[in-house]
């Protein structure tokens, strides 16, 4: 049998070739006539009769909830770009929406160049993030005429960051910055040279400044027409005068929001009295609502002294100085004071109700107290963490006091009756490990002033509790047992309590003697023989310590 190979011809391969080259066009037309018929098939979806403006609407709402989510140094703050992967007609959408782009991605060249492209004329908004490229930075603020918002924040000592931010300002000096409205900048604490604003700044509309570890002067331009004014940091020689920051102030009479952190005048720790400006001195800030200073004592109640306001939250973060404690409170208690009555000012007005709760927390010296309008914060019924920062929706007033001498702790805790009204709190909730002493609620509380007191909350040092116990131990036909030790000074306290919770406190004999379970008991009863019951009584993580010398772990409800 014989075996014979067809004939090639010359022409054969390129035939063969050609015939594939249709059939390749063949499938692309195919695949095309596919795409159109399933957009076609899309374009009769309900979703579909969205308008183009709408839908464009709805991926810039998209976009910004993920910047706000996360970090603008995160890849995953563009994963709204998956928009534009649904379908040819979105693509399309987000494709011809400015607004979309104008927030560019500084961590990837490539990305910030398309986006700034595709951006085209939109105001820009720059926030960089805990990962971004130089490079990509100062290609965006080329575009000074279309910045918007610009949020450089260069948290470690970054010698590149200084330096863009130096070439930036000194760019602002030269030309203007119309669309400019908000204007954030940090650099390390140690930077040198410092970041100075210049006097000259061409920035008409700019409504918010928010500088740290740089200075400027309190008479430039900058100051002028802000809502919101956030300097904290500034260096010894660029500190105000009192007529300097009240001047500055005059020229933002639609202030919202003024915090200032060491950027405040200073006093000498050995001043012995404040001055009391004449009233037609004071700045009027009708619109404030958020004020926070952080200074000495006496160098916030100088500041205190000058400012009208009805502002809703109120943070002030006084240090005590290393001068005459006892006469730095005391000049500082009645303006402080004077200054919390707008807030907590009985008037049919919403925004100033009187505080419903108090939680006082202690840690390396310092006080924290916090008052809020709502008698149980949410926030408070979880452990504090270092990230619970902004506490300004439940806790309209923020009072810290650092740096305190054992002395001056008592006599600040002693006085909080003068500070904020105790008869109109109904929830305390007490944090705290420092020494108490004897009659320690009796002066907290105002000597039964906290008289509508329904809900407390104690963890604390074994003195506290025992302190509790004697303070609410009854004067006539108690059934508790006689004890020794200290005595109760001035009235008992026994406030109307209906709930009671304890955590994290001992009963422990080998402390006090005289402090028992079996005390707590016998002061139940008294309250109830006296109408007072508790309805509920928590007391959690509390160890007593039993017969034998071993412990148990209690857990009553």
């Amino acid at each position: 049998m014989t075996l014979s190979c067809p004939e090639v011809t010359p022409d054969g391969p390129a035939l063969n070739s050609k015939a594939q080259t249709k059939i390749d066009d063949d499938l692309e037309a195919l695949e095309e006539r596919k795409r159109a018929l399933r957009t076609r098939r899309n374009s009769l979806s309900p979703i579909s009769s969205i308008p183009p403006e709408l839908l464009s609407a709805i991926f810039v709402f998209h976009a910004q909830r993920m910047r706000l989510r996360l970090n603008p140094g995160n890849p995953n703050v563009l994963s709204w770009l998956l928009v534009g992967h649904v379908c040819h007609h979105w693509r399309e959408v987000a494709l011809r929406t400015p607004e979309l782009w104008a927030t560019p991605f500084l961590d990837c060249s490539k990305a910030t160049d398309e986006m700034l492209a595709r951006s085209k004329m939109a105001p820009l908004n720059l926030k960089i993030g805990w990962r971004y490229r130089m490079e990509s930075i100062q290609k965006a603020l080329m575009h000074v005429e279309r910045l918007q918002v610009v949020s450089l924040l260069f948290l470690d000592s970054d010698d590149a960051g200084c330096r863009c931010i130096m070439d930036f300002i000194n760019k602002l000096s030269s030309c203007s910055a119309p669309k400019l409205r908000s204007l954030a900048l940090e650099v390390g604490e140690k930077q040198t040279p410092r970041v100075v604003i210049p006097i000259s700044f061409p920035a008409p509309n700019l409504c918010n400044l928010q500088i740290k570890n740089c200075d400027l002067s309190w008479a430039s331009a900058v100051l002028t027409g802000l809502t919101v004014l956030d300097i904290k940091k500034l260096s010894p020689e660029c500190l105000p005068t009192l007529d300097e920051l009240i001047s500055a102030l005059r020229r933002m009479p639609a202030l919202h929001t003024l915090a200032l952190e060491d950027a405040l005048p200073t006093l000498s720790p050995h001043t012995a009295s404040l001055p009391h400006p004449p009233r037609a001195m004071d700045v009027q800030l009708p619109h404030l609502k958020h004020l926070r200073l952080t200074a000495t004592m006496l160098e916030v109640a100088n500041v205190l002294t000058c400012i009208e306001s009805t502002t809703s939250e109120v943070q002030l973060v006084c240090r005590a100085s290393s001068g005459n404690p006892d006469q730095e409170w005391d000049l500082s208690l009645p303006i402080i004071s004077r200054a919390l009555q707008s807030r907590f000012k009985d008037t049919p007005d919403e925004s100033r109700q009187a505080p419903r709760s108090m939680r006082l927390s202690s840690l390396n010296g310092c006080i924290c107290l916090r008052y809020s309008t709502v008698r149980n914060p949410s926030s408070w019924a979880r452990e504090m963490s270092s990230m619970d920062l902004d506490l300004s929706v439940e806790c309209p007033v923020i009072l810290d006091f650092k740096y305190l001498t054992n002395g001056m702790r008592r006599t600040i805790l002693s006085d909080l009756r003068r500070i904020v009204p105790l008869g109109s709190i109904e929830a305390m909730y007490f944090d705290f490990y420092f020494g108490c002493w004897d009659g320690f609620w009796a002066d907290v509380l105002a000597h039964g002033g906290a008289c509508n007191l329904a809900y407390m909350y104690l963890r604390g040092p074994e003195l506290a509790l025992g302190e509790l116990l004697k303070s609410l131990r009854s004067r006539k036909d108690s059934v508790s047992r006689s004890v020794s030790g200290p005595s109760q000074e001035g009235p008992i306290f026994s406030p109307a309590l209906s709930h009671l919770v304890l955590h994290d406190l001992d009963f422990n004999p080998s402390i006090f003697r005289w402090m028992r379970p079996s005390d707590l008991l016998d002061v139940l009863i008294d309250r109830v023989n006296e109408g007072r019951g508790l309805d509920y009584l928590a007391i959690t993580s509390t160890a007593v310590a039993a017969r034998g010398g071993g412990r148990r772990e209690l857990g009553w409800i």
